[in-house]
């Protein structure tokens, strides 16, 4: 009977609640119900443009990504084969290179021997007083690419000239007149001396060294160049993909041919004269002595190369192990002797070149770089023409070839590519 009487009043209760108007309800009749697109008309196509969308049901436009995913034809960016910024790249190579430019060298001096000396024996002159200074050559080189092998490096054909470097200079010294006393009775001569016991080349009043040198070289390279990393894709600021070659560190190999010849000339020229009771002697001595050292032989050598794009450095070195094909040619002329002595030897023997490099290149435009460089080069084992003086005239007459050339000085020059 209780129980009856709560569930009617739960019912009771719920029907009222019903019949009753809310808070929200009664604030909704006393200001009515906002509406907010009141006197608009709004579509599928207006959302769709409020959107920013390309469809006209109100879809989340495509990207390029789902247009190639569903097979559709997508737009995208070209790209340079090669670097866009260099021009070089990892399947870059050119065609044909052709470097020209100046060797500006200085050369060392010939060994010390005294040519010219007092009554005492004191040197006067020397033959390694001749200063050759610098000489400016002419340098050109030219690579042909050959293709790429199964070990992925670009192989290049090389030729290389440089030469024309033409040294010259001379070294003289006066004497005064003195008064000798001999077994014959008094005379006045020069007081200049040689080592040759020749009476044309002594009691002289003026004696002169002087001293000539040319250098040519020919190479032909086989350069190996290792393909390192591919190129890169970089997104610009600008959105834009841009193909850039990979900087850093590279090696390169070379084997070769090398030919040099070192042409020399060398006079030594002695004037004077003894006044006695018997009259007057004129005397008159020269010496011409030309000396030839033709080399050739097998190299091999290796280049670091530091690329920072337009900008690179590096070092490069060449060994050269070679025959040395030299020959030496003396005439004596004296003006009291009519009869010239003549003197010639020829000798094939080892000889060496080694060269080292530093460069710095920087590209002006597409396939213009401009280049500067550091040389070094030692030549030993070839002929020098000051070093063939034989005062003793010894038979029969041998060539020295023995003799050593130092060499440095600067590179400048320009290259093309296509």
């Amino acid at each position: 009977m209780k129980a009856r009487r709560i569930i009617g009043l739960v019912l009771v209760l719920a029907l009222c609640r019903l019949g009753l108007p809310g808070k929200s309800d009664a604030r909704a009749e006393e200001f009515g119900t906002p509406d907010f697109h009141a006197g608009e008309s709004w579509s599928a196509a207006d959302v769709s443009a409020d959107l920013g969308t390309e469809t006209a049901d109100g879809r989340w436009p495509e990207g390029a990504w789902d247009r190639a995913a569903s097979g559709k034809s997508m737009t995208l960016q070209a790209t340079a084969g090669c670097c866009e910024i260099c021009g070089a790249g990892y399947d870059c190579p050119h065609l044909w290179t052709w470097y020209n430019g100046a060797r500006i060298l200085n050369r060392s001096r010939p060994r010390a021997k005294s040519i010219t000396q007092d009554i005492l024996g004191n040197s006067l002159l020397d033959i390694q007083d001749i200063n050759d200074d610098i000489a400016g050559g002419y340098e050109t080189r030219v690579a042909y690419y050959l293709g790429r092998d199964k070990e992925n490096r670009d192989e290049f054909l090389e030729f290389v000239y440089w030469g024309l470097n033409e040294w010259s200079d001379s070294q003289s010294v006066s004497g005064t007149r003195t008064n000798y006393t001999s077994g014959t009775g008094s005379f006045t001569a020069g007081s200049l001396f040689s080592p040759f016991n020749l009476t044309d080349f002594d009691f002289a009043v003026w004696q002169q060294a002087e001293y000539h040198s040319e250098i040519n070289n020919f190479e032909l390279n086989w350069w190996f160049r290792p393909r390192h990393r591919a190129d890169r894709l970089a997104l610009l600021p600008n959105g834009r993909w841009q193909r850039q070659c990979q900087t850093g560190t590279f090696w390169s190999f070379l084997l070769g041919m090398r030919a040099i010849s070192l042409d020399e000339g060398f006079t030594f020229d002695s004037r004077g004269e003894i006044v006695s009771g018997s009259g007057t002697t004129t005397l008159w001595g020269r010496q011409s002595i030309w000396s030839q050292s033709d080399t050739f032989g097998f190299q091999v050598g290796t280049e670091l190369l530091f690329r920072r794009h337009r900008f690179d450095w590096g070092a490069r070195i060449k060994v050269a192990p070679m025959l040395n094909w030299s020959e030496q040619t003396t005439r004596m002329d004296l003006l009291n002797d009519p009869s010239p002595i003549l003197r010639f030897a020829k000798d094939t023997d080892a000889a060496f070149m080694g060269e080292v490099n530093f460069f710095a290149s920087y590209q002006v435009l597409p396939r213009v770089t401009v280049f500067g460089g550091y040389d070094l080069m030692w030549l030993e084992g070839v002929a020098l023409a000051a070093e063939q003086i034989d005062f003793a005239l010894s038979t029969p007459a041998q060539v020295n070839d023995n003799g050593g050339v130092f060499f440095q000085g600067v590179s400048l020059g320009g290259q093309v590519v296509w």
